[in-house]
């Protein structure tokens, strides 16, 4: 494991995760912090350069938590070039969002 880079852990006490894939699907879990956040690009810049496969990220969302420090948000699309999406939002045909499971979002997918 990297020190450098502070994946995902949920909850709080599980080991931390990087990485969600299916097919040509992906979701990249990092912590807001600069280190974390240039490793997640780097990984991805490699990617490119060793398969020759380009990341479209006009196509790429970042997403945050309410709670999220503004200047986090801010750094985060400044380093990565990437749009913030919202939650919820829809992966391989379910929601995904956090917090409890509401009704209202159930119900709309």
């Amino acid at each position: 494991m990297d020190p450098e880079f502070g994946g995902f852990g949920f909850p709080k006490w599980s080991p931390p995760i990087n990485h969600l894939s299916y097919a040509n699907y992906t979701i990249l879990f990092c912590s807001g912090e600069r280190k974390s956040i240039r490793k997640m690009i780097g990984v991805l810049r490699h990617y490119e350069y060793i398969s020759g496969q380009m990341v479209n990220l006009s196509k790429s969302l970042v997403y945050l938590h309410d709670n999220t420090p503004l200047i986090v948000g801010m750094r985060l699309r400044r380093i990565t070039e990437i749009k913030q999406g919202s939650f919820p939002f829809i992966y391989l045909g379910c929601p995904v969002f956090y917090g409890r499971k509401k009704n209202h979002i159930l119900k709309n997918w």
